[in-house]
């Protein structure tokens, strides 16, 4: 199988349809809307058995998978990035349930990785169906040498997810949904004392994110941040304001200083969207319904890169999918990074032999 999709539509450099490494990040507010509906119409009661022996409800649902359909509109991105995926850590069976959706016909297999609560303080609502982030990744990457998907040791709420691909000249991408800032408690995770609020936490994350992208960055790794990361960066990515009280305010200055700004300490990462597209304005947050949409929205979904993929080129693409199509059961719409593959695969990532052009 190919290890570049078939289409890739918006670009600032010139590049073959054939080179995008896709790279798509979506909080889904649930995961249960992209997966196939279990409950038999009512007008299934009462028609006849097929004669294949399966009912015209069930033959329409194996038509009719959410999620593999998404996957198939996006010509089969290499990476997607799912926020809020809101799973029990105890339900396997909605796990097992995901990589169905994602593998259910015979085009390209993807392989699900999940990192769902686990903190016993601060992650306990609605049954543990709370955060969660999983990874599906292109079955054709996922074996790649070296390959693989891990949690990190210092969030215990299911919000990170990274994705080593060595075979990419050392690419990391690192799946986050990051914390929303709020007054509201935040607890030790180890004692379940207050040690401050959402926003105390929220700071603390983006310190931690940097500690963990920094780390890759010293080792010679491109990194790659996607998610939500429930911040609006500048008053261009709002409508029809950012929000301006103390703290938010602190936030965001705190974030756009340790992942942009501080060359001395920070990650001095490129906004991928910014990069291509300049001072255009999307927004990937379109507010909690339907009607809604257009009222209040915000940027707060991103994609951040390390410089090196910029200085190689690397960095040839952006999207935010932004309409009601796109954003199906959720409150936000996916957005894109596209990578050039021929400026991140090795020769064995790519299949040449060694001297081709």
């Amino acid at each position: 199988m190919s290890i570049v999709s078939q289409e890739h539509k918006t670009t600032k450099y010139a590049v073959r349809l054939e080179d995008a490494f896709q790279i798509l990040s979506w909080n889904v507010n649930g995961i249960t809307h992209l997966l196939p509906k279990t409950q038999k119409s009512i007008k299934a009661f009462f028609s006849p058995p097929s004669p294949q022996g399966e009912d015209e409800s069930e033959a329409e649902d194996s038509k009719a998978v959410p999620l593999r359909n998404f996957l198939r509109r996006h010509n089969w991105p290499h990476f997607l990035g799912l926020q809020e995926v809101k799973i029990s850590p105890k339900d396997e069976a909605t796990r097992r349930a995901v990589e169905k959706a994602a593998n259910s016909d015979g085009g390209p297999a993807y392989r699900a990785y999940f990192s769902l609560p686990r903190d016993k303080y601060n992650a306990t609502g609605w049954g543990g169906k709370v955060h969660g982030v999983c990874t599906l990744l292109r079955e054709d990457i996922a074996e790649l040498a070296g390959q693989r998907t891990r949690e990190v040791d210092w969030d215990l709420e299911g919000r990170v997810l990274v994705t080593e691909i060595p075979a990419f000249q050392n690419l990391v991408i690192i799946n986050g949904y990051w914390v929303n800032g709020t007054m509201n408690p935040y607890r030790s995770p180890e004692t379940g004392a207050v040690v401050g609020t959402r926003h105390d936490r929220k700071r603390q994350f983006h310190s931690l994110m940097l500690e963990e992208a920094k780390s890759y960055q010293a080792r010679g790794w491109e990194v790659v941040l996607v998610g939500d990361m429930n911040i609006a960066r500048t008053p261009l990515d709002g409508y029809p304001g950012i929000r301006l009280g103390a703290d938010h305010v602190k936030n965001r200055a705190d974030f756009n200083r340790k992942f942009f700004e501080d060359d001395d300490n920070g990650m001095r990462a490129i906004d991928s969207w910014r990069w291509i597209h300049g001072n255009k304005r999307g927004y990937s947050y379109h507010g909690e319904s339907v009607e809604d949409w257009g009222s209040s929205c915000d940027r707060v979904d991103l994609g951040m890169v390390t410089r090196g993929l910029v200085d190689k080129k690397a960095l040839v693409g952006a999207d935010i999918y932004e309409s009601v199509a796109e954003r199906g059961g959720s409150d936000h719409v996916p957005i894109s990074v596209v990578l050039s593959t021929t400026k991140i695969a090795t020769d064995t990532a790519t299949g040449k032999e060694e001297g081709t052009p």
